[in-house]
């Protein structure tokens, strides 16, 4: 079985910073993705989808330093439901996305600065309380191995 999410989206706002009782840091975000498609009747139409993402640790840090509203990220993770009982006793419930990498696709304050795969585009992956930050050139260049030739 498997759990994986793969969105790539803008930020609806800017993220914001919580800490948990025992100090860790913790990011969320809304993220919308979009999907145009024309309908039976020739008209193009457009579909927003909005999603709540959860990052955790130096993948947190890394989101609330450098990401704001109407910048474009691609987001891994898997998609995990908490519930709750609110102040007044009733029982609530959301579905969220738990970042496992979150990679900055646009230059800060720029929404086409540059390209999408870029060789300098990051991509923040947690590993424990290490963050790893590798380019596009980096991620394939590790996959060569997988050529069959």
């Amino acid at each position: 079985m498997m759990n994986k999410v793969i969105l790539i989206g803008r930020l609806g706002g800017d993220p914001e910073q919580h800490w948990t009782a025992s100090g860790a840091q913790v990011v969320t975000m809304r993220i919308a993705t979009t999907e145009s498609y024309t309908d039976r009747a020739g008209n193009k139409t457009e579909q927003t989808e909005w999603h709540r993402v959860v990052a955790f640790q130096k993948t947190a840090e890394q989101c609330a330093r450098y990401l704001t509203k109407g910048r474009l990220v691609c987001i891994e993770g898997k998609i995990q439901t908490r519930k709750w009982q609110d102040q007044q006793g009733l029982e609530r419930t959301i579905t969220e996305i738990k970042a496992v990498s979150v990679r900055f696709l646009d230059a800060a304050g720029g929404r086409a600065s540059r390209p999408a795969a870029s060789d300098d585009e990051q991509t923040f992956h947690p590993a424990g309380s290490e963050t790893s930050v590798s380019t596009s050139w980096e991620r394939s260049a590790s996959s060569m191995d997988d050529i069959p030739f």
